[in-house]
């Protein structure tokens, strides 16, 4: 009987410990949310969008989002478009522009593989951006991604 009791004590404290946790993710999420809003982003709009794309465990998911934000507050006011191409290529996985299209049109619901391609470019000369395939078959990922791979 005691043992049994003893079990249900450390899987409340257990749940306790997993609940204050995801109660302080959940403040964490609202404060960036908070963040994008007063910094004019559209980003809250596409919040659940970028959730479902970067699915994975959660701390990959708000790694994610965490570095998609660092680099839109470096790059100041940007239209949706590229806000978007940014949150795709923020999950650090090197994409071709039918790569970063697909994952543009699911977060807006629509995109042209045109206008991608020219974001993307204006975002190399920027330097936001990094061509990691060839100039005939481009494929791109954040800088902040490369640079974190070699912190």
């Amino acid at each position: 009987m005691s043992r049994e009791k003893s079990n249900e004590e450390a899987l409340l404290f257990f749940l306790e410990k997993l609940l204050l946790k995801l109660d302080e993710i959940s403040n964490r999420l609202a404060r960036v949310e908070y963040l994008l809003k007063s910094r004019g982003l559209s980003s809250a709009e596409n919040l659940s969008g970028f959730l479902a794309i970067v699915r994975g465990p959660l701390h990959s998911v708000l790694e994610s989002l965490v570095r998609a934000w660092r680099v839109l507050f470096r790059v100041g006011r940007v239209d949706s478009i590229t806000e978007s191409v940014i949150y795709v290529l923020s999950t650090c996985r090197a994409q071709s522009i039918s790569g970063v299209y697909r994952e543009v049109k699911k977060l807006r619901g629509r995109a042209s593989r045109r206008v991608i391609a020219q974001k993307l470019r204006v975002l190399e000369i920027s330097g936001i951006v990094v061509n990691t395939g060839s100039p005939r078959r481009p494929k791109y990922t954040l800088r902040e991604c490369l640079e974190e791979m070699t912190r």
